[in-house]
């Protein structure tokens, strides 16, 4: 966008310079070409009284010293001929050339030859011009040729181009300086409000200056700086929302379980004892729904807090600065403690015993491996589940990443049904009728974000799901 303001601004400073420059150049030379013609007419006058004198007495030798003086002041050639073009007197380096011949003829005629051209750095080094010499007023007795040297009048205009050229550069160079100042100042508050939004976007902290740039922008900063505040108190407060109802709801779920405690004791036959057996398989559920929420609204709080890069939250939530966070786990040793249930929903079991490092918080990755080992002993009962991790160096040490990847033989899902997989509450339509929240792989990926970790679904080579966690090796 810089380029898009700066360009225009530079394209019509050349333009303006540039028209102030060219007719100022002009005028420059015109004006030194008048001077110079001035100057030689008077001279020629000169000349033409010294030869009329000459052909009114026959006598030339006056005319010829003074033309060798004129040579010796001016340095330029100079010829007087008579009414037949023949010459009478010269002094310097001229000849009856055809040019000089040419103008001859023109005064002869009566007709003053004076077109001196406008003199540039890039013209004749001479010009050759004629005044006719009359006796009687009008009938020209000859003529006199003047050789105009106009390499001095060159060098003084080509003087006062370069001059002009070089104030026209310091011009531009100031036009290019003010462009430039005039640019950043009115785009450094749309680029700060670029990586504002984009910070914001990514739950990231950042920085407005809102004294920086026009009014105009300013107040954009500002009103962008107060919507920023109201999203973040948005999100803080539906975070919150979501673990004070958590929290709140355990207290009546509580009393409930107590009042249900409290109506055991009765006999088998009792007509109400499948009621009451119902209402505890309710609370269990509505329980453990009620405690993935809290846990999802703590890993959904961490992992923002962490993407945001700011604030004691953001440290405790974040393994990124704390040592450790560095693991030496094997996949063995993280499956070991659920082998008795998944070997209860038969699942038989496949894992790494190799030690892999990995960076992120030991209870973090023992829940995601819970969480994990719940949905394959509930999904893939009866199938092969393998867990390892797998090293992945994307470009040296200090992009070194480690996968610990979760692969089953079961079922899996239909592909339209894998970008879903962490939404919250969803579940595939073949798993509606089996217990569940939907909540466990949407906590999955807080879990990972708040270790600077990715989750990835996609299916198994055995034909089943397979869940990868991709976190920092180093």
């Amino acid at each position: 966008m810089r380029l898009r303001v700066l360009v225009p601004l530079l394209l019509f400073g050349v333009l303006a310079i540039t028209a102030i420059l060219i007719p100022v150049g002009a005028s420059i030379a015109q004006s030194r070409t008048q001077e110079l013609q001035l100057q030689r007419a008077a001279a020629m006058q000169h000349i033409v009284q010294r030869a009329y004198s000459a052909f009114d007495t026959g006598d030339p030798s006056e005319l010829e010293h003074y033309l060798e003086r004129f040579v010796d002041t001016y340095g330029e050639a100079v010829m007087v001929v008579d009414a037949s073009g023949n010459a009478v007197v010269s002094a310097g380096d001229i000849a009856l050339d055809n040019e000089v011949a040419a103008v001859v003829a023109g005064a002869l005629r009566g007709v003053p030859q004076w077109r001196l051209p406008t003199i540039t750095p890039w013209s004749a080094g001479y010009a050759v011009v004629a005044e006719p010499v009359t006796l009687d007023g009008r009938t020209p007795e000859g003529a006199v040729v003047l050789r105009v040297d106009q390499e001095s009048a060159q060098r003084d205009v080509a003087g006062s181009w370069a001059t002009i050229l070089a104030v026209g550069a310091a011009l531009l160079l100031a036009v290019l300086l003010a462009s430039v100042a005039w640019t950043r100042w009115v785009l450094r508050p749309v680029s700060a409000l670029d990586a504002a939004a984009n910070a914001l976007a990514e739950n990231r902290g950042f920085a407005l200056d809102e004294a920086a740039g026009p009014p105009e922008l300013r107040r954009l900063s500002r009103s962008f700086a107060r919507m920023a505040r109201s999203v973040e108190l948005a999100l803080d407060q539906q975070h919150g929302l979501v673990a004070d109802a958590s929290h709140q709801l355990r207290n009546p779920l509580a009393a409930i379980r107590l009042r249900i405690d409290a109506l055991g004791g009765r006999p088998p036959d009792d007509p109400e004892i499948d009621e009451i057996l119902a209402i505890e398989r309710d609370l269990d559920r509505l329980e453990h729904t009620v405690t993935r929420m809290l846990t999802l609204a703590n890993a959904e709080h961490r992992a923002t807090a962490a993407s945001s890069g700011h604030g004691a939250a953001a440290r405790e939530a974040s393994p990124r600065d704390i040592d450790e966070a560095l693991l030496h786990v094997s996949a063995a040793s993280l499956i070991d403690p659920h082998r008795a249930p998944l070997a209860a929903a038969g699942v038989a079991i496949v894992a790494d015993e190799r030690v892999h490092p990995v960076r992120f918080r030991l209870a973090d990755l023992e829940e995601i491996v819970e969480l994990l080992v719940d949905n394959a002993a509930k999904y893939a009962a009866g199938t092969t589940l393998t867990v390892e991790f797998q090293a992945r160096n994307a470009g040296g040490s200090r992009d070194a990443r480690t996968a610990l990847v979760f692969s089953d033989s079961g079922a899996g899902l239909a592909t339209t049904e894998l970008p879903l997989v962490g939404t919250r509450f969803w579940r595939a339509p073949a798993h509606l009728r089996q217990p569940g929240t939907g909540l466990g792989y949407a906590i999955v990926v807080q879990l990972a974000r708040a270790n600077d970790a990715e989750m990835v679904v996609d299916h198994s080579p055995a034909g089943g799901l397979r869940t990868t966690i991709i976190a920092s090796a180093s």
